[in-house]
């Protein structure tokens, strides 16, 4: 993936790689029963966070699908503590 001297992510780059993650993305949301909003919501974030760790982040399309995974983790630890108290 060709990055910008400045060593940002365009908007393309961001982009082309949720385009390319789809299929994997939309299988770890449809097996966590996750809702639309919720994973707008979780891969908004991934990405933003990925977007300050751009340069330093050597596998991006591992980083992307770990971050979210982490998400998901947080997500459910939520739901979890409210339910029970």
């Amino acid at each position: 993936m060709n990055m910008p001297s400045s060593g940002k992510p365009t908007q393309d780059d961001l982009q082309r790689l949720a385009v390319r993650l789809q299929p994997k993305i939309l299988r770890l949301f449809q097996r966590h029963e996750v809702s639309r909003e919720t994973a707008e919501l979780l891969l908004t974030a991934a990405l933003t966070r990925l977007l300050y760790r751009w340069d330093r982040v050597r596998d991006r399309e591992r980083w992307l699908l770990s971050a979210l995974r982490k998400g998901l983790a947080a997500s459910r630890e939520a739901i979890s503590k409210g339910a029970q108290g």
